[in-house]
Formats: structure tokens, C-alpha cells, sequence
């Protein structure tokens, strides 16, 4: 009978478990710096946004969350440091910046909506850069159906021939959502998406964006204020304080010692805006 040693030498070591490589990155930001009105709202902020994820941004009210997004959709130019998307370059080209803003749409969190207009032609808008902006026709029906298609992904469909001005402020949320998504996207961002949405409505809108990434490859990025929406819907989040990244990493990685670095009881949020 073979010694104990010899047995455990005969005996294969077990496999180390194989960790998933990182995704692509989507977007780079090295040492990015911005500064407004005298105050430096973003300090060298470096993050990798990865692609065909979903990535939430968390953190007290001042503290640089819609800079960021900003930043990221090309609205805002940093001060210092660089903005670089894999395949088209740093932002600071002026192509790289084109390409990048044709394939990135933006729900804001003031929506942005022509209250006079309906909601199908506030959606149409999402796809304003594709005809003249003199153009006296109307809107092709292949706009029109993909609009449609747009309101009914976010249950708006049977309100898309009312007047902005008469909806509900959770109905308007959902028509910039609607109006994002019809453009087709590669980079989704979101300034607060879900702040006028009833929980069952967040819990289907969630379900929609994570089909998107699933099915299309969306990279998604979303300021949130909802923690429990943030640790439910996202695969990676991104917390600021004070301007500085405090956290970046997987979302179940966020537990209550990253929520309590991010959201310090003693934090004092500075005035302004983000």
C-alpha cells in the first residue's frame, strides 16, 4: 500500500478557479480635473467605464455626480487630464468627439422636453440630427414607428399623441428615457432616471436597460440616489466624494463600509450644483 505521501503526489492538484477577464473598457478618464466658478467640482479623477455593463454613480447632492456625466457625454471639457474612448481616441479631437456624441444619448434630469410638443414628437427629437433642421416635411414613418416603438418599451404608448405640458412628472421621466433609447445608443447615461418613477415602474425600466445590455451590448451609466436601485440594477459602481472617487467596483462589493465612506454622517454637502 503506497505511503500517504506517495498517494497525495499521485493525486492531482485541483484546478485554481478561472476568473472571468475585466470587460473592454467603453470610456477612460485619466487625472481628469474640472473647475467651475473658481471651485474644483472633479479632482484627477481617473475610471475605467466598462462596456456592456451597467454602471451607477453614487453620492451626496455637490459632490461632482452630474459633472461626471457631463464629462462623459462631451458637454463638459475637463480642465486637465484626458477623456478617452477605445477606437476613436482622446475627446479633445474634434472627430473623436463627433463620433463618440453620434453614439451616446443622454436622459438629463430635467428631461429637456418641449412641454407644447407631444410626446412621439418629443421622442422624434432624440433623432433631430438625422434631417435638416429647416426642413419643412414631416417626420418619415420609419422615424415615426421607431419612436412609437420607443414609448411603448418605457409603457407610454397609449399617451404618445398628448401634450407634453399634461403629463405626470413620472410620465415626462419615462418620455426622456424613451427619447434616449430611440437613438440606439452604444452609451446610455442618466442624470437621476428614476427620481419621478414609481418603484414598480424602476423595477420594469431596470428590466428594459438590462435586456438592452443583454441583447445589444449598451453600456449604460446612471446617477442614482436610490442605493437599493443602485445595488440591484448595476454591475459596477462608482462613488464621489467631495469630487474624488471614494469607490469603484463591483456593485456587490458595496456594502455598508463603502456606503458609510461614501455618505460619511459628518459629510457637510457643498452648495451649487453638481
Amino acid at each position: 500500500m503506497p505511503a500517504p505521501e506517495s498517494l497525495a503526489r499521485a493525486v492531482p492538484a485541483s484546478p485554481r478557479p478561472q476568473t472571468a477577464p475585466p470587460p473592454p473598457a467603453a470610456l477612460r478618464l485619466d487625472d481628469v480635473r474640472v473647475t467651475r466658478g473658481g471651485r474644483v467640482v472633479l479632482h484627477k479623477v481617473g475610471l475605467t467605464i466598462p462596456a456592456g455593463r451597467i454602471t451607477a454613480i453614487v453620492g451626496r447632492s455637490g459632490v461632482g455626480k452630474t459633472t461626471l456625466v457631463g464629462v462623459l457625454n462631451g458637454l463638459v471639457r475637463p480642465d486637465a487630464g484626458r477623456v478617452v474612448v477605445p477606437g476613436l481616441g482622446g475627446l479633445t479631437d474634434p472627430a473623436a468627439l463627433r463620433d463618440h456624441r453620434r453614439r451616446t444619448a443622454t436622459i438629463f434630469q430635467d428631461n429637456a422636453l418641449v412641454d407644447r410638443l407631444s410626446a412621439l414628437d418629443n421622442v422624434m427629437l432624440g433623432l433631430a440630427d438625422q434631417r435638416h433642421p429647416l426642413s419643412p416635411l414631416p417626420w418619415p414613418d420609419a422615424i415615426r414607428r421607431r419612436a412609437a416603438l420607443a414609448l411603448d418599451s418605457v409603457g407610454l404608448l397609449e399617451r404618445a399623441a398628448t401634450r407634453v405640458a399634461r403629463l405626470s412628472g413620472g410620465e415626462r421621466q419615462r418620455v426622456g428615457v424613451a427619447r434616449a433609447l430611440v437613438r440606439r445608443p452604444a452609451l446610455l447615461l442618466g442624470d437621476e432616471p428614476f427620481a419621478a418613477v414609481d418603484p414598480g415602474l424602476v423595477r420594469q425600466l431596470g428590466h428594459d436597460l438590462r435586456a438592452l445590455v443583454a441583447r445589444d451590448g449598451l453600456t449604460v451609466v446612471l446617477v442614482l440616489h436610490q442605493l437599493d436601485v443602485a445595488r440591484l440594477l448595476a454591475d459596477h459602481v462608482v462613488g464621489l466624494v467631495d469630487g474624488r472617487v471614494g469607490f469603484d467596483g463591483p456593485a456587490d462589493a458595496f456594502d455598508a463600509a463603502a456606503e458609510a465612506a461614501i455618505f460619511p454622517p459628518s459629510f457637510s454637502s457643498p452648495t451649487g450644483k453638481d
